[in-house]
């Protein structure tokens, strides 16, 4: 009996110490790590990891960024079982020049081909940040910051193509379902991130700001987003053109040059 208690409590130790390794930024964590763009104050801030024991207005632990010449952001490629996964990552760096944190920005893109999509997303932050919001196309998309297991669901689903055939998503249903269960276990033990009270003073939004979003009819979520692109209601995938732009005017062969590093051309 001695023995099989121990080889039990071994077996519960070796998982939980796995899990809480593996599992700490997905599981009793946070829903979501959001990033503010503060267009005032010139920079950027970012949640990145739950605070248990916060005092009264500290919020969980936040990073920022300045926003000017001197920062340094560049295309991140990682590693990927599927392709390449690019993403936009931030660099801070001491009086060395050596890099002492990093943080990435926006949504993961996977493959070569997709680098015009990120590089979309990059020219986005930089006309809110620079120019402001006014002449911005709609986003594509609104996540919902409260699932239920119905949004759950259909985020899994729509994950593996947001067009693709019904029989694609028939045969890829089991892994949709345990990617499900994985993301609904992650909802249930976390919780929704809390800004630190100096944030939220200086990231206050108006409330009769023209650009808050989402309002009105705006769909919310890959259902509602899905259901109002067929009707033609919200854009698929909007795009604008960037004023005075010197470099390579096809978005796929752009993508292609940033992936191999070759700098665009100069005015």
């Amino acid at each position: 009996m001695i023995g099989t208690w121990v080889i039990i409590f071994i077996s519960i130790a070796g998982f939980g110490y796995f899990g809480v390794k593996l599992g700490r930024d997905e599981f009793f964590a946070l829903t979501r790590r959001p990033i503010r763009f503060n267009r005032k104050e010139q920079k950027l801030y970012t949640i990145r990891r739950r605070r248990f024991f916060a005092k009264a207005g500290e919020g969980d632990v936040t990073w920022e960024a300045p926003w000017n010449a001197q920062s340094i952001f560049c295309i991140h490629k990682g590693e990927g079982t599927t392709g390449d996964p690019f993403h936009i990552r931030h660099y801070t760096v001491d009086d060395q020049g050596n890099v002492v944190r990093a943080f990435s920005i926006g949504r993961e893109w996977q493959g070569k081909g997709n680098l015009q999509g990120l590089l979309s997303q990059w020219n986005f932050w930089c006309e809110y940040m620079n120019k402001g919001p006014a002449d911005l196309p709609k986003p594509p998309l609104f996540f919902s910051e409260r699932e239920n297991i119905r949004e759950t669901f259909l985020f899994c689903l729509y994950d593996f193509g947001l067009t693709v055939s019904s029989g694609f998503r028939i045969a890829v249903m089991p892994f949709i379902l345990l990617w499900t269960s994985f993301r609904l276990i992650a909802q249930w033990t976390c919780r929704a991130p809390v800004w630190p009270a100096t944030v939220e003073a200086v990231s206050a939004i108006a409330p009769d700001d023209a650009f808050s979003q989402p309002r009105g009819d705006t769909p919310v979520g890959w259902a509602e987003t899905a259901l109002a692109s067929e009707r033609h209601d919200w854009p698929f995938d909007p795009k604008k053109d960037v004023a005075n732009w010197h470099g390579e005017k096809d978005r796929e062969r752009n993508g292609s040059l940033w992936a191999a590093d070759i700098p665009p051309k100069l005015p």
